[in-house]
């Protein structure tokens, strides 16, 4: 069995010792001679492609959920037995998949009985992801968050600064349809627009969140709570089920986090759910 294990030694719960770490943890579980490959922070996207052209029969995945997500997307193309382990520092993705275990008990527990299944997405410009995009000044909140978690103060104060600017000019135009017979229907206007999806989606397949009272306080709760606790009830919030959504703007380009990476959306959003996005593996 051809198995390949990348690991992200930059990722909020990896270690700069991560390879040799898990190299044993699979030597333990009793996969012998895997292939030990750090991300290419560089060019992650061509390495993945190159990691994917080899067809390895288990992929072995350790990082964040930026990680995980460019993994799904690339390899899943090519091999459904992804073993996707919590290497970061939220840990949506893995969490909705095997609960709260460590990545070591994941690792042993899916090896000794392993299970496919299939995760539900979005898709907001093409590009996947499986818990959550936002648009608008949520986006640059948390960017100035993970330069402030890498030490990295004064590009947090300035992505802090345009975050704040992001949110007193920025205004969104949404609309959104849930299922094909219904008519579009718009949100509030705001600056801050979410999409939910998987273990973020409560009670539908996917949810759209606005928040009309664009504060900075108010933003600054959506960033944090939207992944890590319940803030469905907060002041200003609206949650409705949607299959498709549009945001739209004149005010320049739309910042976009998606399962917590930036990327580059323009001035019009277009999201979508998709059933059956990818496979990957859980303990059975």
């Amino acid at each position: 069995m051809k198995t390949i294990a990348l690991y992200n030694p930059a990722a909020g719960s990896v270690s700069a010792d991560g390879g040799e770490r898990l190299r044993a943890a699979l030597q333990a579980a009793g996969v012998n001679g895997a292939e030990l490959v750090e991300v290419d922070c560089s060019d992650g996207e061509t390495q993945l492609k190159q990691l994917a052209a080899a067809k390895p029969d288990l992929f072995v995945v350790w990082g964040g959920d930026g990680t995980l997500r460019s993994a799904l997307g690339t390899v899943g193309k090519v091999t459904p037995n992804l073993l996707l382990l919590p290497g970061g520092t939220m840990n949506l993705l893995t969490r909705s998949i095997h609960g709260e275990k460590t990545w070591e008990r994941v690792l042993t527990e899916v090896l000794a009985g392993p299970k496919r299944i299939t995760l539900p997405a979005g898709k907001v410009n093409g590009e996947i992801f499986y818990c959550a995009m936002l648009a608008g000044a949520p986006a640059h909140f948390a960017e100035a968050r993970e330069s402030l978690r890498r030490g990295e103060l004064v590009k947090a104060a300035t992505e802090a600064r345009a975050a704040l600017d992001t949110l007193n000019t920025l205004h969104l135009d949404a609309r959104y349809r849930n299922g094909y017979t219904f008519e579009r229907a718009s949100l509030p206007p705001t600056s801050v627009i979410g999409a939910l999806v998987g273990p973020m989606a409560r009670d539908h397949a996917m949810e759209i969140a606005a928040l009309a009272e664009s504060s900075a306080g108010a933003a600054l709760n959506v960033v944090w709570s939207s992944f890590i606790s319940d803030w469905r009830n907060a002041p200003g919030i609206t949650i409705v089920p949607a299959r498709s959504l549009v945001i739209e703007t004149e005010d320049g380009d739309i910042p976009v986090i998606v399962d917590g990476e930036a990327m580059d959306a323009g001035s019009r959003v277009q999201v979508s759910y998709v059933e059956e996005a990818a496979q990957c593996l859980t303990a059975g």
